[in-house]
């Protein structure tokens, strides 16, 4: 389960340092923003939700569990999914 590699979609809850943890994802090469073809606009994900053109769901959760555990921080909640196709306003 989750060992699928491709689009993947992560959202998730802690408890402190939005913005160090974020800040660490994306230097792992997660994006917040995405734009749909054809369309120049670019679209950004809610705060705490990222995603990865080359990773599985498992790879997503093992990453931010470990940014997490590095940073000190609560992971209250999270889901990752594999995302072949999405769109967003």
């Amino acid at each position: 389960m989750g060992t699928t590699i491709g689009n993947v979609l992560i959202s998730y809850d802690i408890n402190k340092s939005h913005t160090q943890v974020k800040t660490a994802l994306e230097a792992l090469g997660y994006s917040d923003k995405f734009k749909n073809i054809n369309d120049p606009k670019t679209y950004m994900l809610p705060n705490t939700t990222l995603w990865h053109d080359k990773k599985n769901s498992n790879q997503a959760m093992s990453e931010l569990r470990t940014v997490c555990a590095k940073l000190d921080v609560v992971l209250e909640k999270a889901v990752t999914v594999k995302a072949d196709e999405f769109v967003g306003i």
